[in-house]
């Protein structure tokens, strides 16, 4: 059967590899590959064929794309990619959301982390974290087991089931693996710093009736603190110029006095009067330098094992047998702790004021640093039954296990309640006869070690999910049409999910979390079509239709129905046309159903500072002073589920052009628009969105203004309420262009490759009747950046023993979402650009030694306005700068 120049490029640079066969084996071996085409199922359609052309697109990383990038984390190479957008995981993830602690994730057209399926060898993985988490965690999945990973950029219910919106990432792993491999990398950044280890060990061979492939791997990363590459916390002024800030939760304390006057506490130590000092609050004078208990890189350690096992039962059956397990440990240090606010009374001793006063913030550093801990376990066990029928029908059988444990805490933190009650003398007494001390909390470094011990203790919660699930299929050839052969898949599954958390007895105690439990079962049973329309006429070399429908019955949100129609026209042997009409849904997740609140210090901007205009008027009637000065920049917000959402539609088309050129060989070009619209998308308005909307228009966006509260008396904003429901509506529009040419230069066999993405629209309609929120073309600070281009370009070259890559990934310029001209300097980032390289030497036809360079001309991240951590975008920029790494790989 003839195959697309596509199909040969890929199997020639390595995407489609043979393990264990180096590249030129394999062009070597070209000709007796093309003779045994086997069918495949490749990501986007359940039907098996022996091309990797279907209606939709498909991008494919191989092995040999993923040692070239050096990158030893699914996470990372992904969240890369062009058609990655916004917010997922982050090295430098450090909070409790649906997410989880440390976790990673990818975001398929900034649509979302929850709205990217992932899947492990075509079938669903257990959502991962510290408890009751959304998506998969990527950081189970070392990428020594990985032979490929597909991405199709279009949803995909009608094959896969709910949470395929924005596409599919495939997980193939190796399985057919002979003899054995060992992998060693270790690298380090430029400054000396975050050095980091991987090693594996792949052992794989056949038996009697069968193969087995095992695999074992090990990986630490060091971490990196952001003072260790950036001075402090800056803010743009008027002038264009950056000042440092601290925040306004300081050492020594600050507290609002009963006459309206805000005072800080003593800083220091040294002085005759100790804490008894205090005077009017100056956040240019008092504040608190967090940047140093911050981490760039935070520091991860994880141990894997894998055993994929096929045993042939008969000649026309086989059982098979997928079973993983990851260790995850990694922390995150944390800023010294603060107290609640408490009430003080005038005659407390430790008072200096002699009024009656309210500590608002005090940054208690006389404790040290905390650091937040996890430790998770994830199973996941596949076993199964595959074979043919005598009408050479394929059909497997499969039970499909996952279950994720975890621990997570503080090494300590402060129990509030027993804070209030060192501050109440009706309960603590100042010799501390009771056992409850009375405490000074008012200067720096005046609380006894009494005090401490009573209102510290180790803060430790644990979670979990569970998956289990069970799938037949069934494939095969119905018929022979004129144009060709009747192609069918069909299916059904069972699957039964849960998730629980049970935050700290102590958290609970005081109200900070709630634990969460809950779960959910879901029938479904689909069916794929590939109708051969056309053949061999003018005009039409092949024209074929794709059809699936899919029905899924939720316990919790009833029956929802999906389908598909692609169409794939190869008009000649250069061109084809292709294009997929698809619906496609998400079922509310179990944090978003059975969620409770959880507090969470999330960055969030008041507009009533600098106000102008309609804000400034909205603001001084809500009682907000002009001269208003926004206290920090976290606001407790209150995070967490809503038992009546329902679930979220989306209708998808994406409509290429393939085109493989005669008259240039080895040149091939993809071009695929897309079009996402998403209906009563799942959806919490953030904080800065809410406040802002509340004070645009008071009336008409009511419901924003009563989420929210602030002091009676110095109207900073206390908490904010963030809620999920179903009321968004977002779209999406681009397109997707990749080029690849190979040729040879100079005696070398060179390869180019071009992944690049335009981004057309990406809007989001908060609530009905709501302001449309246009995301394109900016960057925000939670939810990542949207810039209107995205791309990855990659240029290798082999010749004998030696092979070299560079590789160039582009972040196209974005204006900033709260952009003021009181910081011009953070209004919009320019284009960022990222080099890196690598080489390598096949010393022996079995040892190979490579090494490479990121962040080749050390690019710094920009500063904006909106930063979420060290004054730029976390999820978006390079913190680390340049590093280097070597490596060696052992056949034998």
């Amino acid at each position: 059967m003839k195959r697309s120049a596509i199909y040969q490029a890929l199997i020639l640079t390595g995407v489609l590899p043979l393990s264990g066969v180096s590249y030129a084996q394999q062009a070597d071996n070209q000709a007796q590959a093309d003779e045994r085409v086997e069918k495949i199922s490749v990501t986007g359609s359940r039907i098996k064929r022996a091309d990797m052309e279907t209606a939709s697109p498909v991008t494919v990383l191989s092995a040999d794309q993923i040692a070239v990038s050096g990158i030893s984390n699914v996470e990372n190479l992904l969240q890369e990619m062009s058609f990655s957008a916004g917010v997922a995981g982050n090295a430098t993830n450090a909070y409790w959301t649906s997410g989880g602690y440390g976790t990673a994730q990818v975001n398929l057209r900034g649509l979302g982390v929850k709205r990217t399926l992932v899947l492990l060898n075509g079938r669903r993985v257990v959502g991962g974290g510290t408890g009751a988490n959304s998506s998969v965690d990527l950081n189970m999945i070392p990428t020594s087991i990985i032979e490929r990973i597909e991405v199709l950029k279009d949803g995909s219910s009608a094959v896969y089931g709910a949470d395929a919106v924005a596409g599919v990432v495939n997980i193939i792993t190796k399985q057919a693996f002979q003899g054995a491999e060992f992998n060693l990398k270790a690298g380090m950044a430029d400054e000396g710093d975050g050095e980091n280890q991987d090693m594996s060990l792949t052992l794989g061979g056949s038996f009697d009736r069968g193969s087995s492939v095992t695999s074992i791997n090990y990986s630490n990363t060091e971490a990196v603190r952001q003072s260790d590459r950036i001075e402090c916390s800056k803010a743009g002024t008027p002038d264009g110029t950056l000042e440092c800030f601290g925040s306004a939760t300081t050492e020594g304390g600050r507290a609002l006095l009963a006459d309206g006057s805000s005072v800080q506490f003593n800083q220091n130590p040294d002085t005759a009067n100790h804490g008894d000092d205090y005077g009017p609050y100056n956040s240019a004078e008092h504040g608190f330098k967090y940047i140093s208990y911050l981490n760039a890189v935070s520091p991860i350690e994880r141990f894997n094992i894998s055993n994929f096992t096929r045993y042939e039962m008969t000649d026309s059956s086989s059982l098979f047998l997928e079973a993983i397990y990851t260790k995850r440990k990694g922390e995150q240090i944390v800023t010294p702790r603060a107290i609640r606010p408490v009430m003080v009374d005038a005659d407390f001793r430790y008072n200096p004021t002699g009024q009656d006063l309210e500590i608002t913030r005090r940054r208690n550093t006389e404790l040290g640093a905390p650091y937040f801990f996890q430790e998770t376990d994830t199973v996941r066990v596949v076993l199964g039954i595959e074979g043919e029928l005598s009408n050479n029908w394929s059909w497997d059988l499969a039970f499909n296990f996952g279950r994720n444990t975890a621990t997570d805490g503080w090494t300590f933190d402060l129990d509030n309640a027993k804070v209030a009650q060192t501050l109440d003398d009706s309960i603590c007494t100042y010799d501390n006869s009771n056992g409850i001390p009375c405490g000074d909390w008012f200067g720096v470094n005046e609380l006894t070690p009494e005090v401490i011990d009573y209102v510290k203790y180790r803060r430790e919660g644990t979670g979990g999910n569970q998956m289990r699930s069970w799938t037949a299929n069934l494939y095969g050839d119905l018929m022979e049409l004129p144009a060709g052969t009747l192609a069918f898949a069909a299916g059904v599954e069972r699957r039964a999910e849960k998730g629980w958390r049970d935050p700290d007895s102590t958290v609970l105690r005081n109200g900070a979390e709630e634990a969460i439990a809950g779960s959910y079962k879901v029938s479904e049973a689909y069916m794929e079509l590939s109708v051969p329309l056309l053949a061999d006429v003018p005009l039409v070399e092949e024209l074929t239709a794709e059809i699936a429908a899919r029905y899924s019955d939720y316990d919790t949100v009833g029956g929802k129905s999906t389908y598909k129609l692609g169409l794939t026209w190869r008009v000649d042997e250069s061109l084809m046309l292709r294009g997929v009409r698809s619906t496609a849904f998400r079922a509310p997740v179990i944090t978003e159903l059975f969620g409770g609140t959880n507090g969470e210090n999330l960055r969030t901007i008041d507009p009533c500072e600098n106000a102008s205009g309609t804000i400034l008027q909205n603001c001084l009637a809500d009682g907000v002073p002009a001269d208003f000065v926004q206290d920090g920049n976290t606001i407790l917000t209150n995070v967490g589920g809503n038992p009546n959402l329902g679930a979220e539609t989306a209708d998808t088309f994406t409509l290429g052009v393939v085109w493989e050129p005669q008259f240039v060989e080895n040149l091939s070009a993809t071009l695929d628009y897309f079009d996402i619209q998403l209906d009563d998308s799942i959806t919490s308005v953030n904080g800065s969105d809410q406040l802002k909307l509340c004070y645009e228009d008071p009336v008409g966006n009511a419901r924003f203004c009563d989420t929210f509260t602030r002091h009676p008396v110095s109207k900073q904003v206390v908490t904010i309420e963030q809620r999920p429901v179903n009321a968004a509506v977002e779209s999406v529009r681009g397109v997707d262009l990749n080029l690849m040419y190979g040729f040879e230069l100079m005696g070398w066999q060179a390869r180019t490759n071009l992944e690049a993405t335009r981004l057309i629209e990406h809007e989001r309609i908060p609530f009905a009747g709501q302001p449309t929120i246009d995301l394109l073309g900016y960057i925000t600070e939670d939810q990542g950046s949207y810039t209107e281009w995205r791309g990855n370009l990659s240029f290798s070259m082999r010749k004998g023993d030696w092979s070299g890559t560079y590789s160039l990934r582009y972040i196209g310029p974005a204006d900033d979402v709260n952009a003021t001209e009181a910081d011009p300097l953070g209004m919009a980032v320019g284009s960022v650009s990222y080099s890196d390289i690598q080489a390598s030497y096949l010393v022996t036809p079995q040892l190979k030694i490579s090494a490479g360079v990121d962040n080749l001309f050390d690019k710094k991240a920009p500063y904006l306005t909106s930063w979420n951590d060290a004054n730029t975008d976390v999820m978006t920029y390079d913190l680390l700068g340049r590093r280097g790494y070597v490596s060696v790989n052992y056949q034998f």
